[in-house]
């Protein structure tokens, strides 16, 4: 229990964190110059954002140790399976938006590209938490 609490509270600061690195540093222009600023809120609801990231952090920690037998390094473990929550996440969730709002279509593939890092990196620092054996979780 207690390495699950642990890994929900890392992978939420991880990949929070990594959100506010892209959306507020890394694309922040594409964003200013693409985005039509009606579609945004200014400020944006971080308490949201962050409860967000920990739904997403504690059904990545609950699913890592009854989906994932770790054969070799914990860390590689992790990242394929964060990988894989970030396709099954965030592409049919993009689809949905891109479908409704007015976001360019440009942005689809750096969204996509975008959420493999941040997802692949939750799932890696879960891998890490867990270690070589997923039981006792």
């Amino acid at each position: 229990m207690k390495k699950t609490l642990f890994a929900v509270v890392a992978a939420t600061a991880v990949m929070f964190s990594l959100a506010g690195l892209y959306t507020g540093v890394l694309a922040h222009e594409f964003i200013v110059n693409n985005v039509d600023p009606t579609l945004l809120r200014n400020p944006p609801n971080l308490a949201l954002v962050a409860f967000g990231y920990f739904v997403l952090a504690l059904l990545m920690a609950l699913l890592y140790p009854r989906l994932v037998r770790v054969s070799g390094s914990p860390a590689m473990s992790g990242l394929r399976f964060g990988l894989v929550a970030g396709v099954c996440w965030l592409m049919p969730y993009s689809l949905v938006l891109f479908g409704v709002y007015k976001f360019p279509y440009v942005a689809l593939p750096l969204d996509f590209a975008w959420a493999l890092v941040e997802q692949g990196i939750g799932g890696l620092v879960i891998g890490l938490i867990y270690g070589k054996s997923n039981k006792n979780v």
